[in-house]
């Protein structure tokens, strides 16, 4: 035992030599659940999205936005696939004007400058999801996304 502890004492020596430690605050320790679980939903813009998937059930998080866009869910989700194809949270995207557009719905960072945003929340999808419903009542509509403004969108509705 006093060897174990003359052991440690000399790694501790050796380790606070070489390396420092700082904390940073405040210090956060977050545990996600590695599903994400989302009611169905049974409406016309929800079921025409999923058509537009060529009939591939819509993800949970497709679900949670169709939730918030309402009646736009259609328009909402063909936005999501022409920015992010792959529908994925955590991924960046720069573009040619020096700017990044971050997460699900690939918001732009010319919106960071509101109190209480930050990158780290515009990687979770929810969060992500929930900001991109609060731009689309702030100007309303999409005029935000840029493949809105293109008509890119429209590749990913099929026709009625």
């Amino acid at each position: 035992m006093l060897t174990g502890m003359i052991t440690a004492a000399v790694l501790a020596g050796w380790f606070h030599s070489q390396y420092t430690i700082g904390f940073q605050s405040p210090v956060l320790v977050r545990f996600e659940w590695p599903f994400v679980i989302a009611e169905r939903i049974a409406s016309d813009g929800a079921t025409r999205a999923q058509a537009d998937q060529q009939g591939h059930r819509l993800s949970a998080w497709q679900e949670y936005a169709c939730r918030k866009f309402g009646a736009d869910c259609r328009v909402a989700l063909a936005i999501q696939r022409a920015e992010n194809p792959k529908g994925k949270c955590e991924i960046y995207h720069y573009n040619t004007d020096g700017t990044l557009d971050w997460g699900y719905f690939q918001i732009n960072t010319v919106h960071l400058k509101r109190p209480g945003l930050n990158l780290r929340d515009l990687l979770d999808c929810k969060a992500n999801i929930d900001f991109a419903y609060q731009l689309y009542q702030e100007r309303g509509g999409f005029t935000p996304w840029s493949t809105y403004n293109s008509g890119l969108y429209r590749k990913f509705i099929l026709p009625d």
